[in-house]
């Protein structure tokens, strides 16, 4: 087992950490508006959905979903919940349809930001109305959509670049 596979859950959490910080800081200081501001974390969700499934993309998808909910105002486990949901059900499309495809992906990440901005916007305590988180939803999930491609495309190539020297990297 080489170093790379052992510690993959830990390299996904720091570019958690990493994709919220981005989010946090550097968006909103650039002056993009909130209702534009994509979710990064959900293109690692996607990645490692695409996985083959094992105990280190769980574990991995563990640590991106507790990391991504550090920065954000949601309290409790409802962020990391959905986004182990989201985990779960990429995998198993995974299994069911050909998601090996950036494009595919992308929108899978798109899709699941739509519903967890609308899940979260519902369940929050002073609840907006419906239709400024309808149209919040759909700006996120646009910019996370096309924010996604790249996150992607580096990851695979990554993923390719270290296939050669193991050939289970990222299964268990």
């Amino acid at each position: 087992m080489s170093t790379l596979a052992l510690f993959l859950p830990l390299y996904f959490t720091l570019a958690a950490l990493f994709l919220s910080a981005i989010e946090i800081s550097l968006f909103p200081s650039l002056g993009i508006p909130a209702i534009c501001t994509p979710n990064l974390n959900l293109a690692l969700i996607t990645f490692l959905a695409s996985c083959s499934f094992g105990w280190r993309p769980l574990l991995a998808a563990f640590g991106v979903s507790v990391a991504a909910a550090l920065y954000n105002s949601s309290p409790g486990i409802i962020q990391p919940g959905l986004m182990l949901f989201i985990f779960f059900a990429g995998s198993r499309l995974n299994q069911t349809i050909f998601m090996n495809n950036i494009f595919p992906q992308a929108l899978f990440a798109g899709c699941s930001s739509l519903l967890m901005t609308i899940m979260l916007g519902v369940l929050a305590t002073p609840q907006p109305p419906l239709g400024v988180t309808i149209i919040v939803a759909c700006g996120c999930a646009l910019t996370t959509t096309l924010f996604t491609i790249p996150i992607l495309s580096y990851l695979n190539a990554l993923q390719e670049r270290f296939q050669p020297l193991n050939h289970d990297v990222i299964t268990s």
